[in-house]
């Protein structure tokens, strides 16, 4: 996603995606800055990056990178007390057993191409997916309305924040 957005296009400062686990289920974050006129170009790449992890295989040297990166950050987050609490926590709320701290490397490291297209297939449905696009609405809300049909616009002062739809009872 950073390559594609970033590297390739420079639409952003910064691109990427993460697991934010929530006990037995879980919800893919991605998020990129952009300008608002870039907005739909970068909504779509993203989506497109999802597919795209769904239907081919991821190459081997993006994979050895991206394995390199995902260790090094583990790496570091132990290196402090308050690392290593905040990982044995986490452990402790899931449920997993602590000896998972020193199988993490190895578990990184048998992941396979293969793997990762099944699993993007089966969980990061760029068709099912919820997009927020948050900035100056009349930049991008047209184009992103073309791409996206059922799209919803949603002003900033009438946001209902304890409501699921973000919007007052008898609005929409």
């Amino acid at each position: 996603m950073n390559e594609e957005i970033r590297i390739k296009r420079g639409l952003s400062y910064g691109a990427g995606s993460r697991l934010q686990s929530l006990g037995n289920a879980g919800i893919w974050l991605a998020s990129a800055q952009t300008r608002n006129p870039s907005a739909p170009q970068v909504v779509e790449l993203i989506l497109g990056q999802f597919k795209r992890l769904g239907s081919s295989r991821v190459s081997a040297d993006e994979l050895a990178a991206r394995k390199a990166t995902l260790i090094g950050g583990y790496g570091r987050s132990l290196e402090t007390t308050a690392g290593l609490a905040e990982q044995i926590a986490e452990l402790a709320i899931y449920g997993v057993k602590l000896d998972e701290i020193g199988q993490y490397i190895t578990q990184v490291q048998a992941v396979t191409p293969k793997q990762i297209e099944k699993y993007a297939r089966k969980h990061l449905d760029g068709d099912a997916s919820h997009v927020v696009v948050v900035g100056t609405a009349a930049q991008f809300a047209t184009a992103i309305g073309k791409q996206h049909p059922d799209a919803v616009l949603l002003e900033s002062t009438p946001l209902d924040l304890d409501s699921p739809s973000l919007q007052a009872a008898g609005t929409r």
